[in-house]
């Protein structure tokens, strides 16, 4: 009986195995085609984005689910039959055991219930049927068509896997990977990362980069996703830009200019970007203002101490040799550098820097800068450049002009002669008396204005006889005078109020209204009663004495305080006075008088004809 028992338990496992094997093939082409299509599925979403990470936990748990049930339904379809269903299939398989393996086996057990019945005859039974078990293989029974359709189903699923698997190992791993949520990309031919600088001047083109490597031409052209915040997406094409090196290139698209931020990606081939790049704009610094001052030499000072400036409105610059320049600006925003370059112009009209630029200081909230600069020869202007923390520069650098002045020595000018005490009352025209001659032995009048924005330093009375070629210098020594005492000074006379009719001033120069913004001595000015006794004329050789007739012509020259060696002063207009006797001098003097006279009369006839006061003289036609 145990032959019998043994041979029914081991058709039995054959048979759990087949439809294992069965179960097992249908499982595994639910779990492959489940896998297959949400890697499909997960490969095609991240071709062009990144696929959700919902969506990914959704496909995930979704085949752990279904895997679950499947497992469950092809376990219980798994059930094994009895040994005696298995008994039967037997009897039904070989018709002469004629159900004796059956009720053998039903007799043969602990819990049978035989009583009443032969202990010979179920003894004969069994013997029987283990007798013809022993002839027969019960093992061969078992459906082996399970097994066969198993082998239907894995084997081209096999095939598949491999196949796939063989062609590209590394893409099949990822996505495998990607069903199990672990965080691997997907690889493909190109692969591009973002290479564009985070930030952007306001208003500037950008040019999105991107580094490119894997399979690519030069040809190749893609597309880059520009997505401007709060904006619609928009698309431009991704081209080559150069060569990295073998296998890598720079690709880049040119977005317009703009001032909204964005993020962006770029496609090209199967590649695409796996993180988006960003770019947000920042303003580019301002100049808002320029100041600027020009320097006067030290010399302009008498003392040496102190450095003059003026200023120079709009920061347009009207500059004399020698003069140095300073700048201030104002920014827009805190500045990481500032610069200060001067321009000159080329042979063919262009401006282009001239030396090295000049550094400006920065304040302490770097909003301010100014810097001291020479001024060279050949400067024609001068921009500002400056740049923030970003290193963005000033989009167009404010440009001021330079001229240089003519340096022209000082203006004098010689005052009309006026006889008057400048205490007593009167309009100065009264008293006017230029054109006067020159009395033989007498002394001639020279009232002089002068003005250098150098500052004055020293004066002469030129003079010389009958056209002479030589010109002989008379110093003026500098006045230095307590106007306490002596009253201000007149400059339309030359004399201070107190210095009477016949005072004299040789060389006065101006005092500084205030020392510490503007030198002293810009202006001049005097008056020096010319003695003629002690001159002398040269004729055939020899010294002689001035004579009636002679001419003594003469003009008033100044020095500046430019300490040039070769510096020319500035003169005045000459004037001649022709030498006279006494009577001549009594007879001009008389047609003066006269000339007054008339103009007395013809004043009071005009006051006549017009019914009222007459006009101012000089303009007799000038309405009161």
């Amino acid at each position: 009986m145990d032959e019998l028992i043994h041979q029914l338990k081991r058709w039995q496992g054959r048979e759990r195995l087949f439809r294992f094997a069965w179960g097992l093939a249908r499982w595994s082409a639910v779990v492959l085609g489940g896998l297959a299509t949400c890697c499909l599925v997960d490969w095609t979403i991240d071709r062009y984005r990144d696929t959700p990470m919902l969506l990914r936990i959704l496909m995930t748990f979704g085949q752990l689910a279904l895997y679950s049930a499947a497992a469950v339904w092809f376990l219980y379809r798994l059930r094994t039959p009895s040994i005696d269903v298995l008994a039967g299939k037997a009897e039904t398989a070989f018709p002469e055991f004629d159900h004796r393996i059956v009720t053998a086996l039903q007799l043969n057990r602990p819990t049978a219930k035989t009583q009443g019945m032969s202990p010979q005859l179920i003894g004969d039974v069994t013997r029987e049927a283990v007798a013809l078990a022993a002839r027969h293989d019960l093992t061969k029974l078992a459906e082996t068509d399970r097994l066969r359709r198993a082998a239907l189903v894995l084997a081209p699923l096999a095939l598949v896997v491999l196949a796939i698997f063989a062609f590209n190992p590394k893409l099949v791993l990822a996505l495998v990977a990607r069903q199990a949520l672990l965080p691997a990309d997907i690889p493909r031919s190109v692969a591009l990362v973002p290479d564009t600088a985070k930030l952007w001047p306001s208003g500037d083109p950008v040019k999105l980069t991107f580094r490119v490597s894997g399979k690519f031409t030069e040809s190749s052209v893609g597309t880059a996703i520009v997505e401007p915040e709060g904006l619609p997406a928009e698309t431009y094409d991704l081209k080559f830009l150069e060569r990295i090196d073998e296998s890598t290139a720079r690709f880049a698209a040119d977005y317009p200019p703009s001032s909204v931020p964005f993020t962006f990606r770029a496609r090209l081939h199967d590649g695409r970007t796996r993180v988006p790049g960003e770019v947000r704009f920042e303003p580019r610094p301002v100049v808002k203002t320029v100041s600027a001052w020009l320097r006067m030499p030290t010399y302009v000072d008498p003392e040496g101490k102190r450095t003059y400036e003026r200023f120079q409105p709009e920061g347009e610059v009207t500059a004399l040799p020698g003069c140095g320049l300073r700048v201030a600006i104002e920014a827009s925003k805190p500045l990481k550098s500032a610069s200060l370059v001067m321009l000159q112009r080329t042979a063919a009209g262009v401006e282009e820097p001239l030396g090295e630029p000049t550094t400006m200081g920065l304040d302490a909230d770097r909003t301010a800068a100014s810097a001291v600069a020479a001024i060279p020869a050949k400067a024609v202007g001068y921009r500002i450049l400056v740049t923030d923390d970003n290193d963005f520069a000033n989009l167009n650098p404010p440009r001021r002009g330079i001229g240089i002045a003519p340096d022209d020595p000082p203006r004098v000018n010689l005052l009309p002669e006026i006889l008057k005490d400048p205490r007593d009352p009167g309009p100065i025209d009264d008293y006017e008396v230029t054109g006067m001659p020159l009395v033989l032995g007498g002394r001639v009048q020279i009232g002089y204005a002068a003005r250098s924005p150098l500052g004055l330093d020293r004066a002469f009375i030129m003079y010389r006889v009958n056209d002479s070629e030589s010109w002989t210098p008379y110093p003026l020594a500098p006045t230095v005078a307590d106007l306490a005492k002596t009253g201000k000074f007149i400059p339309e006379l030359g004399v201070f109020e107190n210095s009477g009719e016949d005072g004299k001033v040789d060389f006065y120069r101006f005092p500084s209204p205030d020392i510490d913004s503007e030198p002293p001595g810009l202006e001049a000015g005097g008056r020096y009663n010319f003695e003629t006794a002690a001159l002398n004329k040269t004729v055939n050789g020899k010294e002689t004495k001035l004579e009636v007739g002679d001419r003594v012509e003469f003009h008033v020259a100044v020095f500046d305080r430019n300490p040039d060696p070769n510096r020319l002063p500035g003169r005045s207009e000459s004037r001649i006075k022709a030498v006279v006797t006494q009577s001549q001098w009594e007879d001009w003097n008389r047609q003066r008088d006269q000339s007054r006279e008339r103009l007395k009369q013809l004043e009071e006839r005009q006051r006549g004809v017009f019914g009222g006061a007459a006009p101012a003289a000089g303009n007799p036609f000038r309405k009161p």
